[in-house]
């Protein structure tokens, strides 16, 4: 992969991330303790597929360390997302970005096509990021 390519999608990404929690924190007063576990959940988890599968078709020769960043992110993610609700929030964002990060890499090396998961992991997280944005309100 380019790595000007590379850079591009990873700062798409933090964009799309720190735009969502942006918003989302300005909405704070409405979200419910089961939408807080949703938003936690779901952003830690799009996020660990979407940069363990990037970062793993980037550097496959480094597996073990793109999964160990991957979940790193990942933790960080969730607890930070788990932040706008309260610590069970936290609790199961971190959880659950340990969890995705352990497993995203290892399918994007392991597959015989990686580009094309690598697509569809990254059109799964905006969506991801456009349906919670959309769903607060609702």
């Amino acid at each position: 992969m380019n790595i000007a390519l590379f850079i591009l999608i990873n700062a798409l990404i933090a964009c799309g991330m720190v735009g969502t929690y942006l918003y989302l924190r300005k909405l704070k007063n409405l979200i419910s303790y089961h939408m807080g576990m949703n938003i936690s959940m779901t952003l830690s988890t799009v996020s660990a597929l979407s940069l363990g599968a990037l970062w793993g078709v980037q550097f496959p020769q480094h597996a073990g360390w793109v999964t160990i960043i991957a979940t790193i992110v990942a933790m960080l993610i969730g607890m930070i997302f788990g932040t706008l609700v309260d610590y069970q929030t936290i609790v199961t964002g971190i959880s659950t970005g340990m969890m995705a990060g352990l497993m995203a890499p290892m399918i994007v090396l392991h597959s015989p096509d990686p580009y094309l998961l690598l697509s569809f992991c990254i059109i799964l997280f905006f969506f991801s990021l456009i349906m919670l944005c959309t769903s607060v309100k609702v």
